[in-house]
């Protein structure tokens, strides 16, 4: 029996520390990589792990039990948020709209979602409590929810007239937006 060569190459990515504008971005062919835009740089944002993936689908799921009776809004997943400041283009783990907000959902977000959650990561961290943090905060993000792996806990931010987060963590987060919905550690992790 011949053995065929089972080695799985992908190729490098094709515009990580590209300078483009939002038109470019929409114009460039997939590549199969992921990128957030920064400063109008293509910054790579590699794929999760499994206790990456696990933890952006459990917070999905929680999100999701929790709309199933409120329905006042929609949940998406990696899907690109076009900032009103006509800036970067970003993409968070997990968006949320409210009802009366999703006119902004055109393909992509083209504005702010009313909550996002980020699932810190090794590559990532700096990103999502850096830049990532302080462009939601200052185009509206009324909560940013942060679950870190690696420390296990999850916190939220909560947006203070867009110029300063306010920091709720400890065993059980819950939001200001959503009333009735509730994280707690112990049971998230």
């Amino acid at each position: 029996m011949i053995m065929a060569d089972t080695t799985i190459t992908k190729e490098s990515p094709k515009y990580s520390d590209w300078k483009v504008t939002r038109e470019e971005y929409l114009s460039l062919p997939d590549d199969g990589f992921k990128y957030d835009m920064i400063d109008g740089v293509l910054e790579l944002s590699p794929s999760g792990i499994f206790d990456h993936g696990n933890l952006v689908s459990r917070f999905s799921y929680f999100l999701q039990s929790y709309l199933e009776s409120s329905r006042c809004g929609k949940i998406t997943n990696e899907v690109d948020i076009f900032l009103p400041d006509g800036g970067d283009v970003i993409r968070p783990d997990i968006s949320f709209i409210l009802n009366q907000n999703l006119s902004i959902v055109k393909g992509h977000i083209h504005g702010v979602p009313d909550l996002v959650c980020e699932v810190l990561g090794d590559s990532t961290r700096n990103r999502d409590l850096g830049i990532k943090a302080d462009r939601y905060l200052l185009n509206g993000v009324k909560e940013y929810w942060i679950i870190d792996p690696a420390a296990k806990t999850l916190f939220v931010l909560i947006n203070r007239n867009k110029n300063k987060w306010e920091k709720k963590s400890g065993e059980v987060c819950e939001s200001e937006l959503l009333k009735g919905f509730v994280l707690q550690r112990d049971t998230f992790y």
